[in-house]
């Protein structure tokens, strides 16, 4: 049997997996030997399967390429599927390897015996079992479905029969196999054959390596004549038309935003952050909506019916280039003059606003260093920086955004920060950070891990969105306050701790916690909820 499991594991590094978490178990041995003891492949073990799977997205959100994660049976198979939800939702490539119990165990009240076969079919991109005594397998198409046609998760499990330390004195050998030439994305160009359109908006949506556009875009940008819009979390924000566009789909009134209404909206990537933008074009629909795709990845968030655009998307943008030449800029200029005028009502909201979570914020990302990686983590902390966005130059953004959720943007962080040299810092609220403290249980941890939460006592989203906002259950039931504070959680887990209060102690303190190299750090950061929500109503009162 672990011959078998070694023939699985060398297929898995011949396929360029070189990082693999090991989560600790005994059903997954063979797995967990075979892994460890291979030359070339840099293991890891958590013990947490829920922090673990995050951590996984996180270095594989770094690598740009697979990582595999590995567990042992039953209940620790189901911690691993909020995980894989993001990174099917997000395409982010992970290779998830599960070991089992013999078929024949299975639903007859034997610890740990639950229905692994195709558990995540409904999240995953395929679903294999790997059955070590009859090793018919089709290896290089499971591992291949990582990245082609689409990046994301992959599902292996490994029915594994006692005993399983049997081979532990045994010195392992890996089959040398041929490599296996990488995928290569490429669609056919389905380009249209003109522009009929003058008001066109391009919207480049969230995407991990959303980067690998940036040329184009600036080629896009510098003509002028279309108007260019990027997500927080889509690797173009440094290089759009305007930056502050979500805060102008907030504030715009009707007239204005038949104003900003586009006749042909074109989108490439996926998700936006901004509630606000879908809110506008599903009010105000365009013509006609093209989305650009090379693999069949498209959605109907707006409600626009787009059509599917089937090219490579840099192919399709440098033909944009080029086809709108005929346009003019009268169009862009509507939204350019928009944008400065709330350019200049939101410096003076900041100056005389007292101190809160978006103050906070704006100063955090004005001291960021260039060419660090920002991980900003669900409900406030993501909407902040996708407000204040102009001030996000030369740093890399990243959200787990595929399902929204609170769940393991701590780990998620903590996972790039391994795979990183560059400072990794991670925005999170006070929720957030305790409900995925397990992030932090991982030996692996950097100096240059930097958390920043923002502790105002509870979730104060509920505090500010219609709805739950003036619920006499708000605080109880939604909100959830706390009392708790990060100092302990530092101390616990070998953090350097550092709080601020205040506009003084927040500008003091955060340059030591971004300058230290030696230590990583928890910078707590305690707001008034009332100070967020007054900023947050004479930020609506604005006009524009």
């Amino acid at each position: 049997m672990q011959k078998a499991v070694n023939t699985l594991v060398s297929h898995i590094f011949n396929n360029g997996i070189r990082h693999v978490i090991l989560c600790p178990g005994s059903r997954n041995a063979p797995l967990t030997l075979s892994f460890s003891r291979h030359p070339h492949i840099q293991c890891f073990s958590l013990v947490d399967e829920r922090s673990a799977g995050f951590t996984a997205l996180g270095m594989a959100v770094a690598l740009g390429k697979p990582v595999a994660i590995v567990c042992t049976s039953g209940t620790a198979v189901l911690n691993l599927y909020p995980a894989i939800t993001e990174a099917f939702y997000s395409q982010i490539p992970l290779l998830v390897i599960t070991a089992d119990r013999p078929p024949e165990w299975i639903d007859q009240w034997d610890g740990q015996c639950i229905r692994q076969t195709r558990i995540f079919e409904k999240h995953i991109l395929g679903s294999f079992t790997f059955n070590p005594l009859k090793p018919d397998f089709n290896f290089n198409e499971a591992m291949g479905l990582c990245s082609f046609p689409k990046k994301g998760p992959v599902h292996i499990n490994v029915p594994l029969t006692e005993p399983l330390y049997e081979a532990k004195d045994e010195e392992f050998v890996y089959d040398k196999l041929t490599p296996v030439a990488e995928h290569l994305s490429f669609s056919p160009n389905h380009i249209p054959g003109e522009l009929t359109y003058k008001k066109i908006l391009l919207l480049a949506g969230a995407d991990a390596w959303g980067e690998r556009f940036k040329e184009s875009f600036n080629n896009l940008k510098a003509e002028g004549k279309l108007f260019l819009l990027a997500d927080v979390i889509s690797g173009l924000h440094d290089i759009q038309s305007v930056t502050n566009w979500d805060a102008i789909c907030t504030l715009a009134d009707d007239d204005l935003k038949q104003t900003l209404k586009p006749d042909l909206l074109i989108t490439i990537g996926k998700f936006t952050v901004s509630k606000s933008f879908k809110k506008f074009i599903r009010a105000n629909k365009p013509k006609e909506h093209w989305h650009v795709t090379n693999n069949h990845t498209i959605a109907n968030p707006f409600e626009t019916n787009p059509t599917e655009i089937e090219a490579d998307e840099t192919a399709f943008l440098e033909w944009l280039a080029k086809a709108a030449n005929h346009l003019d800029t009268s169009y862009a200029a509507s939204w350019t003059d928009v944008s400065e005028n709330l350019n200049s009502s939101m410096e003076l909201l900041f100056k005389n606003s007292s101190f809160n979570e978006f103050s906070a914020t704006l100063l955090i990302l004005e001291n960021l260093p260039k060419n660090s990686f920002l991980h900003v983590a669900n409900s406030m902390p993501v909407r902040f920086v996708s407000f204040l966005a102009d001030k996000l130059n030369a740093v890399k953004v990243y959200g787990n955004r595929g399902t929204s959720g609170i769940d393991g943007s701590t780990s998620t962080a903590a996972g790039t920060s391994m795979m990183s040299n560059q400072p990794t810092f991670l925005l999170t609220g006070d929720l957030s950070f305790f409900y995925d403290i397990n992030g932090l249980w991982n030996q692996y941890l950097k100096p240059n891990f930097k958390i920043i939460v923002l502790n105002n006592g509870g979730g104060g989203i509920f505090r500010l969105i219609d709805g739950p906002h003036d619920l006499p259950e708000r605080e109880d039931y939604f909100a959830t306050q706390s009392t708790r504070n990060c100092q302990r959680m530092a101390d616990e887990f070998g953090f350097r701790y550092y709080k601020a209060n205040d506009f003084v102690s927040l500008q003091t303190e955060f340059e030591t916690f971004r300058n230290d190299t030696t230590q990583p750090g928890i910078l707590e950061i305690f707001t008034k909820p009332e100070n967020t929500i007054e900023f947050y109503k004479k930020f609506k009162d604005l006009k524009i």
